[in-house]
């Protein structure tokens, strides 16, 4: 058995040690309207859902210079956001929009991706996203100086009809592949995955 105390590493080295045990990560890909409309698009893979009520949380790291990443700045400057959970096709754009560009200059513009209006808040949502959540922050706690957790209640869901089942009201995980974040590489070269195989089971029941 391999131990490390995350107490005695450096942060960057504990980072890449529970990254690499805490897979696979769902991403986030938070679309966000700047101070001049222009949208912001960025990929976040420190990222989990809330159930009750419904809500994201998204760990959100400061720039090296200590600065607010403009996803962050945007989120306190207008408080809405839309969440887009997406597929492998997508792989190359989610990838390529994680890079540090001015505030100015919008991703998605760059990507060229298709936007349609959001049902409640102002950004704008990607048309062909299999998943859109429309949210607001509910909250943001400080955890180090150089680190934040935002709380985004989920107000309105949008899904493709393709991935959705009618009889139980929900998405079904075999009908889609969602992206997913594994450690490997560093900034540099970070890996991927696809959902993979699935497994259903009966009711949990332990042994006599």
């Amino acid at each position: 058995m391999i131990t490390r105390d995350l107490r005695s590493l450096a942060r960057r080295d504990a980072y890449r040690v529970l990254s690499s045990l805490v897979v696979p990560r769902p991403i986030a890909w938070v679309a966000t309207l700047g101070e001049a409309g222009q949208v912001n698009l960025a990929p976040f893979s420190s990222f989990m859902g809330i159930f009750n009520p419904p809500a994201l949380a998204i760990n959100l790291a400061h720039r090296a210079d200590g600065s607010l990443k403009d996803t962050h700045a945007n989120l306190r400057a207008r408080r809405q956001a839309v969440v887009h959970i997406v597929e492998v096709s997508f792989l190359e754009a989610l990838h390529a929009s994680g890079e540090e560009v001015p505030a100015e200059i919008s991703e998605l513009e760059r990507l060229g991706l298709a936007t349609e209006p959001s049902q409640v808040v102002a950004v704008p949502r990607l048309k062909d996203a299999p998943v859109a959540l429309e949210c607001t922050l509910r909250q943001e706690i400080s955890l180090v100086p150089t680190s934040d957790v935002v709380f985004l209640d989920v107000l309105v869901a949008h899904a493709s009809e393709r991935i959705w089942d009618m009889a139980l009201d929900c998405a079904r995980a075999d009908l889609w592949d969602p992206l997913a974040r594994l450690i490997g590489g560093g900034v540099a070269a970070p890996n991927y995955a696809g959902l993979g195989q699935r497994f259903t089971l009966g009711k949990p029941k332990l042994p006599e």
